[in-house]
C-alpha cells in the first residue's frame, strides 16, 4: 500500500513539483519514498511496506532491461502464480514483492496484463521504449487515481490534494460536479470538484502517447463491467455452501503480510463472517477491533464483543464520547478529502483505524458483502413498488395530495410527496434513482442557483453493465438487477471504499476487503433476487452461512449502518463555528445556493432544534455537505 504520482510530458522546475508530491502523499507511505525521472516523464512512490520489507520490494521498479517502470499502489492477491508462469517464460525478478510481477506482466501481454490481476490497484506504468503511460485502476474502485490532462503533460496521483502541488491544472470549481454531489453527498467519477481533473473510473484504464510535436494523445477504456446474470436453477442451500466456500479461500488469499494484520469488527455480517474466517485460518492469533458509540441507536458493541467471544479473537474498543467531534478535527478530515464528501460515518472509520494504526498495520474489513448479496432494506422495498405501481393512477394522486397536506403542516418530510410520485410513475431507471439518491429533485431546484443549466442526474443510473435477463424476466428482478448496479457501480465505488481509502491511509493503514475478491463477487451478482431476499429480511445467503459459524444473535439482527451521531458527537464551539462560517457574511455558499434553500436546516442543526420536514440524520448530513462545500470553494479557485 502506498502513495503513487508523476506525469509524462513537459513539467517546469519537475524536481520540485515532485517533492511536493511525495510530501503530499507521505502519510499514505512513510516507510520510505522513490523517485524516477526520466527525459519525458516522472514516477513518484510513497512505500508503505507490507509484502518484501528489504529494498528489493522498493518503488518505482523495473523489468530486467530497465525499459518498463511501475509505481503501484494496492495487493495483488494473485502475484504468485503470476509470478510461476512468468519465471517459466524467462522473467528474473530481484525479490519476492507483489509489485514487481506488474512490469513484467506488462512486458509479456501489453495493456491487457490488468485483466490477469486479482486485488485492489492503482497502477502507473511508464514504457520508456514507446514513451507511453499507463494508468489502470482495479475493477471496484478500491484504491482511487486522479489525473489532470493539459495539451504538453498528464499527471496523476493518488490523491487530489497531491496533483493540485502540480502547475498549469485548472482548478476552478466544477459547478455540475458539486450540482451532482449535491444530489448524492459524494462527487461521482469521472468527474472532481476541478475543472481540470478527472478521476479515473473503477475497471477502467487510461493510455496516454507523449508524440513527436510535445502533445498528448490520451484514450480511456473499461477493462471490466459487471455481468449480472441471475442462475433461477440455483438453490438456496447450493448458493450458501459455495458462498462459504469462496468466502473462506477470499478472506485466505487476503492474508499474506510481513507486518501486523487485524480486523475491522462492527458487529455487522460481513465483518463477523470475515473475522471468523480470518481467525481459523491465522489458528487464534487475530486481533479485533470496534467503535462504541455513546448513543445506543447507533451501538454496536454488544455484538462486536459477542462475535470477537464466539471466535476467540483478541479484541479492542474505542469509545467515542459525545462532544468530542472538534471543529479542527472534523475540518481536518473534510479537507483531506481533497473534494466536497458527505458520508458521516467517514468520522467512525477514521477513529477506528487510528486505534488500529498503534497496533497494527493492514486491517481486514467487511464492505463489499451487502452489495453483492442484497444487504440493503432497498432490496425487500422494490417488490412492494413494484406491487404498488399496479394501482390505478388516481389512487397514487389522491395519495400524493394527502402527503403535500401533511408535509405543509410539518408532519411529514417536504420532499416525500414529490418522492412519491417519483416511484409512482417513474420507470426502472427512476425508480432506483430515487431510491440512491439523497436529495431528490424538488429539493435541489430550490437549493441550486444553476439547477437549469445542469445536467440530469438520471444519466448516472441508467444501466452501463451487462444485465442478461430472460425477456419476460419480472418487474422485481429487473428491479434488483439495476439496484445492484447503481449499488456497485454508484455508491460503492465513489462513496463507501472512497471513504475506507480516505480514513485508512490518513492513518497509514491499509485496510483488505475480502467481500470483494472477484470470483466470490461474481458469484454474488449471480443470485436471483429470490435468493437475496425474503419478506422483509435481506442477504439471505450470507445469513445462512452465518447462523453456521456465528451466534444467532448475529444471523438474526437487522442491518444497521455504520453511522455517527455526528449532531451529539460534535461539541458546542463546532455549532458555533458552523452558525458563523455557513450563515456569516464570509460564507462562499450563496455563490453556488439559494440561502433560503440551506439556512433553516444549518440552523436546525446548530440549535439542535428538530425540523419537521428533516430526520435527524438528514440534517446532519446536509450540513456536513454544506460545510464541506464551503471549506473546498476556499481553497479553489473562483467560481465560474
Amino acid at each position: 500500500m502506498c502513495g503513487i504520482g508523476g506525469w509524462i510530458g513537459s513539467q517546469d522546475d519537475g524536481d520540485t513539483v515532485a517533492d511536493r508530491m511525495r510530501q503530499a502523499l507521505h502519510h499514505r507511505g512513510p516507510d520510505g519514498y522513490g523517485v524516477r525521472s526520466f527525459p519525458s516523464a516522472t514516477l513518484i512512490h510513497t512505500r508503505l511496506s507490507i509484502i518484501d520489507l528489504s529494498e528489493s520490494g522498493a518503488q518505482p521498479m523495473a523489468n530486467e532491461a530497465g525499459t518498463i517502470w511501475t509505481a503501484f499502489n494496492g495487493e495483488i492477491y494473485n502475484h504468485r502464480e503470476l509470478r510461476n508462469d512468468l519465471e517459466r517464460k524467462g522473467h528474473h525478478f530481484r525479490g519476492h514483492s507483489d509489485s514487481e510481477v506488474i512490469p513484467h506482466l506488462y512486458e509479456e501481454l501489453g495493456p491487457g496484463f490488468v485483466e490477469r490481476l486479482r486485488g485492489m490497484f492503482a497502477i502507473a506504468i511508464y514504457d520508456a521504449r514507446a514513451q507511453t503511460l499507463l494508468l489502470a485502476r482495479d475493477r471496484f474502485g478500491i484504491k482511487p487515481l486522479f489525473y489532470a490532462l493539459t495539451k504538453t503533460r498528464l499527471a496523476f496521483a493518488s490523491e487530489l490534494r497531491a496533483l493540485r502541488c502540480v502547475k498549469d491544472i485548472d482548478t476552478r470549481p466544477n459547478r455540475q460536479a458539486i450540482y451532482d454531489s449535491a444530489a448524492l453527498f459524494y462527487v461521482p467519477a469521472p468527474e472532481t470538484f476541478y475543472q481540470g481533473i478527472c478521476a479515473l473510473q473503477a475497471g477502467e484504464i487510461l493510455e496516454a502517447s507523449l508524440m513527436r510535436d510535445g502533445a498528448i494523445f490520451c484514450k480511456t477504456r473499461r477493462y471490466w463491467r459487471g455481468v449480472i446474470a441471475p442462475n433461477q436453477s440455483l438453490s438456496l442451500s447450493e448458493a450458501v455452501d459455495q458462498a462459504e466456500g469462496l468466502l473462506t479461500a477470499a478472506v485466505q488469499r487476503q492474508l499474506e503480510s510481513e507486518v501486523h494484520l487485524g480486523s475491522l469488527l462492527s458487529g455487522g455480517i460481513d465483518s463477523s463472517l470475515v473475522s471468523a474466517a480470518a481467525q481459523q485460518a491465522l489458528q487464534g492469533t487475530l486481533q479485533t477491533y470496534n467503535v462504541r458509540f455513546f448513543d445506543r441507536k447507533f451501538d454496536e458493541t454488544a455484538a462486536a464483543l459477542a462475535v470477537a467471544q464466539h471466535i476467540g479473537s483478541r479484541h479492542v474498543t474505542l469509545d467515542m464520547d459525545e462532544g468530542q467531534g472538534t471543529w479542527e478535527h472534523v475540518v481536518d478530515l473534510l479537507t483531506h478529502a481533497g473534494q466536497p464528501f458527505a458520508d458521516t460515518s467517514l468520522f467512525g472509520v477514521n477513529a477506528v483505524c487510528r486505534l488500529m494504526r498503534t497496533h497494527v498495520t493492514v486491517a481486514l474489513s467487511g464492505d463489499g458483502g451487502d452489495e453483492a448479496f442484497g444487504g440493503y432494506d432497498i432490496y425487500w422495498r422494490l417488490a412492494r413498488i413494484a406491487q404498488m405501481q399496479h394501482f390505478p393512477a388516481v389512487m397514487w394522486e389522491v395519495s400524493a395530495l394527502a402527503l403535500d397536506r401533511l408535509a405543509k403542516l410539518t408532519v411529514l418530510p417536504t420532499y416525500l410527496p414529490a418522492r412519491f410520485r417519483a416511484i409512482a410513475q417513474g420507470d426502472d431507471t427512476q425508480v432506483v434513482q430515487g431510491l440512491f439518491t439523497f436529495v431528490q429533485e424538488e429539493e435541489l431546484r430550490g437549493l441550486c442557483l444553476d439547477y437549469q443549466k445542469m445536467l440530469p442526474i438520471r444519466r448516472f443510473f441508467e444501466p452501463q453493465w451487462e444485465h442478461c435477463l430472460p425477456r419476460k424476466t419480472d418487474r422485481v428482478e429487473r428491479l434488483s438487477a439495476l439496484a445492484t448496479e447503481a449499488n456497485v457501480r454508484m455508491m460503492l465505488a465513489n462513496d463507501f471504499l472512497f471513504k475506507v481509502d480516505l480514513a485508512s491511509m490518513k492513518e497509514s493503514l491499509e485496510v483488505r476487503v475480502p467481500m470483494l475478491d472477484e470470483e466470490l463477487f461474481s458469484f454474488g451478482l449471480t443470485l436471483p433476487h429470490r435468493l437475496k431476499v425474503k419478506g422483509r429480511e435481506c442477504k439471505q445467503v450470507l445469513r445462512k452461512v452465518a447462523a453456521r459459524q456465528l451466534p444467532r444473535m448475529i444471523a438474526e439482527k437487522p442491518k444497521r449502518g455504520f453511522g455517527v451521531p455526528v449532531d451529539r458527537w460534535v461539541n458546542a464551539e463546532f455549532r458555533s463555528c458552523v452558525r458563523e462560517t455557513l450563515l456569516g457574511s464570509s460564507s462562499r455558499l450563496p455563490e453556488l445556493f439559494r440561502p433560503e434553500g440551506y439556512e433553516s436546516i444549518v440552523e436546525a442543526f446548530c440549535s439542535g432544534r428538530p425540523d419537521g420536514r428533516f430526520s435527524r440524520s438528514a440534517i446532519f448530513r446536509r450540513t456536513i455537505f454544506l460545510l464541506s462545500i464551503h471549506l473546498h470553494l476556499e481553497g479553489a479557485g473562483s467560481v465560474s
